[in-house]
C-alpha cells in the first residue's frame, strides 16, 4: 500500500517536470519495478537528470512489453528518444501510442512541436507537385494555387 503512494507522488512530480524530486522518491522506495508506467516516469526521470538515456530506452521499452497497450509509456519512450537525438525513432514511438488512445493530447502536443507532416494526398506524386499542394491545401484549409 505504501509502494501504491509513493508510485503516484513520483509520476505526480515527473508528469510537471519535477524530475530530480521523482527520481529520489523512485530510488528510495524502488516502487516503479511494479508498475510499468512508473517505470517509464522513471526512466524519463534519469534521462533527464542523468542523460544516461540507455538505460531509460531500455527501462521504456521493458515497461512497454509488459504493458504494450499504455500510451504514457510511449509519450515518455518518445521523449526520451528526442533528448537522445533520435528524432524518427521518437516519432514511431508517438504514433504507436496513438494507435492505443488516439485523442491523447500530450502525444499529439508531441507530435505538433515536431511538426510532422502528413503524407501527400496522392503518393505516387512528389510532395512538391502541385496537384498534392493543392488538395493538401484545401484539406488543412489553407487552399493555395502556387503552380
Amino acid at each position: 500500500m505504501e509502494f501504491d503512494g509513493a508510485v503516484e507522488r513520483g509520476m505526480s512530480l515527473a508528469r510537471t517536470g519535477k524530475y530530480a524530486e521523482a527520481l529520489k522518491i523512485f530510488d528510495e522506495e524502488l516502487c516503479f519495478t511494479h508498475n510499468p508506467s512508473a517505470m517509464s516516469y522513471y526512466a524519463m526521470c534519469l534521462a533527464s537528470t542523468e542523460g544516461n538515456y540507455d538505460k531509460a530506452i531500455s527501462l521504456c521499452l521493458t515497461a512497454a512489453e509488459r504493458e504494450f497497450y499504455n500510451p504514457e509509456i510511449y509519450l515518455n519512450l518518445g521523449r526520451i528518444l528526442l533528448m537522445n537525438g533520435q528524432k524518427s525513432s521518437a516519432i514511431k514511438a508517438f504514433k504507436k501510442g496513438l494507435k492505443f488512445d488516439d485523442m491523447n493530447e500530450d502525444i499529439m502536443k508531441e507530435i505538433k512541436k515536431l511538426g510532422v507532416r502528413r503524407k501527400p494526398f496522392f503518393p505516387f506524386l512528389s510532395r512538391e507537385s502541385a496537384l498534392n499542394k493543392f488538395v493538401g491545401g484545401i484539406l488543412s484549409g489553407k487552399a493555395r494555387l502556387n503552380f
